[in-house]
């Protein structure tokens, strides 16, 4: 069987720029952490006491503690990637034959594969056919 991955562009899109946004909140983050905490033997606690103190100033009074960002930044990653893995469909082709079927004069016959619409050999009619597996 062959596998056909199709990815939905607005989707993908979306995702895509989610990821962005979350690594960048959290590069942000790092990047104004690192100076005050790089200098400490043990970096990981010094990273969550100073995640918990700090705050980063945008301007006209707004501030925000960077636990806040980082929770914010974790979210937006998380989302960015689970609406990438929803952004894709996965459809299984089967290379084996299929047995195709007549509405009308009721004959089978063997296609490479189910279409939506073909000619009947046997009345020449323009049909849907039905597709089943061959025995």
């Amino acid at each position: 069987m062959r596998r056909i991955i199709r990815r939905k562009k607005s989707g993908y899109a979306a995702g895509l720029t989610l990821c962005l946004i979350g690594m960048l909140v959290m590069l942000v983050v790092l990047w104004n952490a690192w100076p005050n905490v790089s200098a400490s033997p043990d970096i990981f606690s010094a990273l969550k006491s100073y995640l918990w103190t700090g705050k980063l100033e945008f301007g006209f009074g707004i501030s925000l503690k960077l636990i806040h960002l980082t929770i914010a930044g974790a979210a937006t990653l998380f989302l960015g990637i689970f609406v990438l893995a929803l952004s894709r469909q996965v459809f299984l082709v089967s290379s084996e034959g299929v047995l195709l079927h007549c509405p009308y004069c009721k004959n089978h016959w063997k296609g490479r594969r189910a279409k939506g619409f073909a000619e009947c050999p046997y009345c020449r009619q323009f049909i849907q056919p039905t597709a089943t597996l061959p025995k």
